[in-house]
């Protein structure tokens, strides 16, 4: 059994390969058999369509700054609404504001996603990938194209965190 499945009190979810296209690859984020998210994400583009709770979205996930060396996600209209760091040798997402720190076990592989230490995830997510497009980056081998592993934990952070939903008001 995985490891990723001991966790108590922990939001557990496995992103899987739906399908793949030309060009295209075609995600699904799952939590005790019921899909939650679907993403597809073009890598020419860099651009992930994502489908949750009966919204569609579309984000861009680009390399911005001096030299490139930050990963920034923007929605739709063009407004960032996060970027990618890394801080004291941990890797972070900021998403609405809110920085998530994020590791990587490349051994099962496994995403975890915490707000102040590794032993306490706020989510934990399993990446059964089927991509044959490894990268490496420092040496280390991820299991999905960088920018794809970006719009995943993007799409998974706007899903677990996502503001309460608007109250509808009658005048």
């Amino acid at each position: 059994m995985p490891r990723f499945q001991s966790y108590q009190n922990v939001f557990v979810m496995k992103w899987e390969t739906v399908s793949s296209a030309i060009g295209h690859s075609a995600y699904a984020l799952w939590n005790n058999g019921k899909k939650l998210i679907t993403l597809v994400f073009n890598p020419s583009s860099n651009a992930a369509r994502i489908e949750y709770a009966g919204e569609k979205r579309v984000f861009l996930i680009r390399d911005e700054g001096f030299r490139k060396n930050k990963t920034v996600l923007r929605n739709e209209y063009g407004i960032r609404i996060g970027h990618t760091g890394t801080e004291n040798n941990e890797n972070f997402i900021v998403v609405n504001n809110e920085r998530y720190f994020y590791s990587i076990d490349n051994n099962e592989p496994v995403l975890t996603i915490y707000k102040e230490s590794k032993d306490r995830p706020l989510a934990v997510c399993g990446l059964n990938i089927n991509d044959t497009s490894l990268l490496s980056k420092a040496g280390v081998k991820r299991p999905v194209p960088e920018k794809a592993l970006y719009s995943m934990l993007m799409s998974l952070c706007l899903y677990m965190f996502r503001p309460a939903e608007k109250l509808e008001y009658s005048f």
